[in-house]
């Protein structure tokens, strides 16, 4: 796409439309009704049970703080005050890498796990109501595979930007 043309410029049939604009919707309507359930039933933002859940499942519970942001799909900036503001309430632990100096590690405390753990019950019931529960169980596996055909499709476009 460097000759500044685009490829198919085919406008989208109804169908297609239609899926989109409901993609569209999710995209917003879900991050929404999950942070709000969460604020609700555990205190907490969707942001910050993210990143506590990936601090959790990574190998002795520390990330270097980009590699944190990358999976909580933070900018760098704003995942540096969600770090500072976790650290300030006991989450987690920041300190300079010791693999390399220049980086800043990010260590999920055991008050960070038992929050946590705590959100947990609150986070699964907004998933599966709102998220898994609406889809009849046969269709989850078709389900599965477009999101990952999205997915595979939108991390082609990025590498090549």
């Amino acid at each position: 796409m460097t000759d500044g043309s685009i490829p198919n410029t085919q406008p989208l049939d109804a169908l297609e439309e239609l899926a989109w604009r409901d993609l569209a919707r999710f995209f917003v309507l879900a991050p929404r009704c999950l942070d709000e359930d969460l604020q609700r039933g555990a205190n907490m933002p969707i942001s910050t049970y993210s990143a506590l859940t990936h601090l959790s499942e990574a190998p002795d519970h520390v990330l270097r703080i980009t590699e944190l942001a990358n999976r909580v799909y933070l900018s760098g900036s704003r995942m540096t005050r969600l770090v500072d503001a976790l650290a300030a309430d006991d989450l987690v632990v920041k300190r300079r890498s010791t693999s390399d100096a220049r980086g800043v590690d990010v260590i999920l405390t055991a008050k960070g796990l038992k929050r946590l753990q705590l959100a947990y019950p609150v986070h699964l019931h907004s998933v599966r109501t709102r998220v898994i529960d609406p889809i009849p169980r046969a269709s989850l596996p078709d389900f599965a595979e477009v999101l990952h055909a999205i997915i595979v499709a939108l991390g082609r476009e990025r590498e090549e930007l």
